[in-house]
């Protein structure tokens, strides 16, 4: 009954969602995801998903994978393949414009006429947007590092928007976003602010040109940041999927639900030379489930959040925080801090979905916008200060309001900040968090993206790069090489992995923004270390650091790259690789607008080429003299580590001492066929001696706990037909 419940509250949901969409503007879209941070903007503004129900979705939106490929499991079958922790909830996040005291065409001849408030508004739950319903797309600038034509005083990737609004305000909006560490855990926002005098009327849906100065503007940004709300599914789910599991963290964040944030603000002083940093955070830390939790857990959910005697457990939600800082803002005349780079908004307010409420109507996700409120108590909510006691119960709403500012026809304003994740080391995470490192890890490497993001912004702002007004720069670090991972344990009794690379990064060159070579591979690469991981997270394990000194022994010049033998595997079980250049003592570097910066610390590359999923698996056996088939594990236990193969692939059965060639089939006791399986040489030709079985039968469902019979027949030449016959327990 609970599992129909939730399916039909799921339908609802997508339905109100598909009805409420489709009066926005036409939603051109592009997501950023190079770096770390992932995140899906819309060309008239809004960050985030427009939808509450952003767990049926299968692109990032404003999550942490930092991997190609990612999809978030949706349906049953894709979650019981992988678990997920996607852990950033950003939705309703975007700017408004107030404009207070103009001239604004009304119907039924649409001439000027005096208006109190005209609002354009990219974040509101309801009322018209204030921009026209068809938008130029994103203009969309890919330049990653190790391409022809990489130009390093670029980012790795930017999109570019404008749009007109109902304000007689023109907004160029870009974002900026790189994939090298210590720079991948932001995304940069450029809004530009044109009094341009093209007004939009969104009931003609036409642009209506009336020149006049703007005497009171307020640039707003409002965002929605949830941090926990689908990291708990890991807590609940199982088999049965949608019955067993809190569809995005039970809705986590109406009342009862339980999964609540702390929010952090920080340096509020004025005249600190920072803008404000605010956030949220985890309530519990990823270390167990809330005492209250009202969903059915996982069974054994307390032994894969402990260290286990040394074992690493396989899931748990990241403790991490989400938020965003302001980086530059155009002074208002006037104001007592005429510094740019000291962004403070002049209002700033908190409040908590559904549990607060503004002039006595409910401040929530579903209504809050120009329908249940006036632009009257919009504007006096965006130009008031307040904040709620902060127990960890929140999920908060968060509005800073800049100016008020004057703008004559053809005066603008510029307003940079950006979006911010920061995350526990993730093997700590990993391991259950053992020395209770959360929240402080967590903070600190919030405050430490930070001030790099800052950096950028001092690097690059008032720098002029074929013909774009950048906002920041960032020194680049050796480009990632191609790498590949393949078995190469055939005809041995080991189990060995070969990754081999190309010399990506030792042919590259890279200019600073004066003109000289700030990194030239031939010299300046200082070696490689390939990592290994089982975690499509990318939880990695150094395997090998080789210094540029014994480079020269890995080179095989008959493959034309570089090989390192991995024998620190076992057969069957399956892991990414990825090989890192790195930099270790970076020459000083000038940025895009000539600022020197020494004493940079190491640069390396990313793991976003890290290869697809590889196991140690042995060669086919001879079956002339008979042979002997096993299974692998057998029982079968799921979750036990001694039983099963765990992450990434915790369902995997191996049939081991094959044939090159055989069929396998797999039956239920009463004899009914349930999934054949044939197995041969790989699409590269390459035999092998083992098949899996992900436990799904023919038509994709996951079999039954209990006894199965596996009947083996060879199909190799010189042994067709002989058959072998063995029994599987899978235990659930």
């Amino acid at each position: 009954m609970k599992s129909k419940k939730i399916i039909l509250f799921i339908n609802i949901a997508s339905l109100l969602f598909l009805v409420t969409t489709s009066i926005w503007p036409q939603q051109n879209s592009a997501v950023h995801t190079r770096g770390k941070l992932w995140e899906t903007l819309y060309n008239w503004g809004f960050i985030g998903d427009p939808g509450a129900w952003d767990y049926l979705e299968t692109t990032g939106i404003g999550f942490y994978p930092g991997f190609p490929g990612f999809t978030y499991p949706h349906d049953e079958q894709t979650a019981n393949g992988f678990i997920t922790d996607a852990n950033f909830h950003n939705f309703r996040s975007g700017p408004w414009i107030i404009a207070k005291d103009l001239q604004y065409p009304v119907a039924p001849a649409f001439t000027p006429t005096p208006k109190d408030y005209v609002i354009y508004q990219a974040s509101l739950a309801t009322g018209d947007n204030g921009v026209l319903s068809t938008i130029a797309p994103f203009q969309t600038l890919h330049n990653f590092v190790g391409s022809t034509d990489f130009n390093p005083l670029l980012p790795e990737e930017m999109n570019t928007c404008t749009y007109q609004t109902s304000t007689g305000i023109t907004v160029r909006q870009r974002s900026m976003a790189w994939s090298f560490p210590g720079f991948h855990d932001f995304i940069i926002y450029d809004y530009v602010l044109k009094n341009t005098g093209d007004m939009v009327v969104p009931a003609i849906n036409k642009v209506i040109h009336v020149d006049q100065t703007l005497n009171e503007v307020w640039f707003v940004f409002h965002s929605g940041l949830k941090v926990s709300t689908k990291g708990m599914l890991n807590f609940h789910y199982n088999s049965q999927f949608l019955s067993s599991a809190a569809p995005a963290g039970g809705f986590g964040w109406h009342p009862g639900s339980g999964y609540f944030d702390y929010y952090a603000v920080e340096d509020e002083v004025k005249g600190d030379g920072k803008g404000l940093l605010y956030y949220s955070r985890n309530f519990n830390g990823g270390r167990a489930p809330v005492p209250w939790d009202n969903y059915g857990l996982k069974a054994h959910w307390d032994s894969l959040l402990s260290n286990n005697k040394g074992k690493l457990p396989p899931e748990l939600q990241d403790p991490s925080a989400f938020g965003y800082v302001f980086l530059y803002r155009t002074p208002p005349k006037g104001a007592a801090n005429q510094d740019p780079f000291d962004a403070d908004p002049t209002y700033f307010n908190i409040y908590s979905d559904e549990q607060a409420k503004f002039e006595g109507k409910t401040v929530d996700f579903e209504s809050f916008g120009l329908s249940p409120f006036t632009a009257k108590q919009l504007y006096d909510y965006a130009t008031h200060s307040i904040r709620p006691s902060n127990q960890g119960n929140l999920y908060c709403w968060y509005t800073s309001s800049f100016g008020p500012y004057t703008l004559a026809p053809g005066d603008s304003i510029r307003i940079i900040l950006a979006e911010v994740a920061g995350v526990m080391d993730m093997k700590q995470v990993y391991m259950g968090d053992p020395n209770h490192w959360y929240p402080d890890s967590t903070i600190a490497a919030m405050r430490r993206h930070v001030q790099a993001v800052r950096n950028a912004v001092k690097w690059g702002f008032g720098a002029k790069v074929n013909g774009i007004d950048l906002a920041a720069d960032v020194p680049e670090g050796p480009p990632a090489p191609e790498c590949r991972a393949s078995n190469a344990s055939k005809g041995s009794d080991s189990a060995i992995i070969a990754v081999q690379w190309n010399k990506a990064a030792e042919l590259a060159k890279i200019n600073d923004g004066s003109g000289s070579i700030f990194y030239d591979g031939s010299t300046d690469l200082s070696g490689y270390r390939i990592y290994r991981s089982n975690d499509k997270r990318g939880i990695w394990d150094l395997v090998a650091d080789i210094p540029r000194a014994q480079m020269q022994q890995y080179w095989r010049a008959d493959i034309n790259s570089y090989e390192y033998l991995d024998r620190s595997v076992k057969f069957g079980f399956e892991s990414y690789y990825y090989v890192q250049a790195y930099n270790s003592k970076p020459k000083p570097w000038t940025s895009a607008n000539g600022t020197k910066v020494t004493n940079l610390p190491e640069l390396s590359s990313d793991d976003y080429n890290r290869t697809p999923l590889t196991s140690a698996r042995q060669g086919p056996v001879s079956v002339a003299n008979g042979w002997d088939v096993f299974a692998v594990p057998n029982p079968y236990i799921e979750g036990d580590p001694t039983h099963s193969f765990g992450s990434p692939t915790p369902l995997k059965i191996e049939f081991r001492n094959l044939p090159e060639k055989a069929t396998i089939k797999i039956f239920t006791l009463s004899g009914d066929l349930i999934k054949t399986i044939e197995h041969g040489p790989d699409v590269n030709g390459n035999k092998y001696g083992s098949a899996s079985w992900e436990q799904r039968s023919e038509s994709g469902l996951l079999v039954a706990p209990g006894l199965y019979i596996y009947v083996i027949q060879s199909e190799t030449e010189g042994s067709t037909g002989k058959k072998f016959t063995g029994k599987l327990m899978i235990i659930r």
